[in-house]
């Protein structure tokens, strides 16, 4: 039988998307988030998973999507922009780091600081993972291997799906970004096997990530190997509120409805899959 975690990333960044991960989880079929402790709404977030002690939380942490550091922006200057913020995407992040303008000592403390936040929460944490997998390029996965092993956590998400998996459907930029994200990843296993954490088999939504609607996550269901697995989502319940604030063009609320459709549980009761949560994993 296959074992399948359904995650959705970015708890805590705004009421209608923790609106959407309690609704999802008691009516649909979530299983799994990723508490943001950056997030503005990281303490409703909070008491959220307490009420829900089924629901798995992991820490997802944080170095861009012009969030606030949970440190003073004064303690990690090369990581925010003028505004105090983190940069936007990635792709900045990327370029600091390759033109030698990261202190790598801030980026410990800060995301040690972020799991701190969460742990004094006393949230049972489940795993980690990062906002837009920034904990897979390798002078930030070296850290967040060092922090694991502080706070003893091992269960982690290594986002590499199939090089295979839609190569001519999907949205070119987004195949050569998840080409990229899984090359990555495939070099973050060598740690994985090294120190014996636990992860998925198989990991789904990066090509799709945005747009996991009901006809997308309809697809991958239907289709997965043998294995453990892990679907990203990104659910909220209001796009139109959303897109307020959030410039991603991400179809949230389609997302919301995908993990509370009864097409969607029919075909995991027809395949026979079982939800669960990393937690669950030894």
């Amino acid at each position: 039988m296959n074992r399948l975690i359904i995650n959705a990333d970015d708890f805590g960044i705004h009421t209608a998307v923790n609106r959407a991960v309690v609704q999802a989880f008691q009516q649909g079929v979530l299983t799994s988030t990723s508490l943001l402790a950056a997030g503005a709404a990281y303490e409703e977030a909070v008491t959220a998973a307490n009420d829900n002690p089924g629901l798995g939380i992991g820490i997802h942490l944080c170095l861009v999507g012009s969030l606030s550091p949970v440190l003073d922006p004064k303690e990690v200057p090369s990581l925010v922009t003028e505004e105090g913020v983190f940069p936007e995407s990635y792709g900045t992040v990327m370029k600091n780091i390759l033109l030698g303008k990261v202190d790598y000592g801030e980026i410990y403390r800060e995301l040690d600081a972020q799991i701190e936040k969460i742990m004094r929460a006393r949230i049972r944490v489940t795993h980690v993972d990062s906002h837009q997998h920034l904990h897979m390029l390798p002078p930030v996965w070296k850290i967040v291997q060092a922090l694991m092993k502080k706070y003893g956590l091992h269960r982690v998400r290594i986002p590499r799906e199939s090089y295979l998996f839609k190569p001519f459907t999907g949205n070119p930029v987004r195949i050569m970004g998840r080409n990229g994200l899984t090359w990555l990843s495939e070099k973050a296993m060598r740690g994985v096997r090294q120190f014996g954490y636990t992860t998925s088999d198989y990991f789904w939504g990066m090509l799709d990530g945005g747009s996991m609607d009901e006809t997308h996550l309809g697809y991958i269901l239907k289709n997965l190997p043998f294995g453990v697995h892990e679907i990203m989502m990104h659910p909220a319940i209001s796009t139109a509120t959303m897109a307020k604030t959030f410039a991603w063009g991400y179809r949230w609320e389609e997302e919301y409805r995908a993990l509370v459709s009864p097409y969607i549980r029919h075909v995991l009761s027809q395949k026979k899959i079982q939800l669960i949560h990393y937690g669950e994993l030894p």
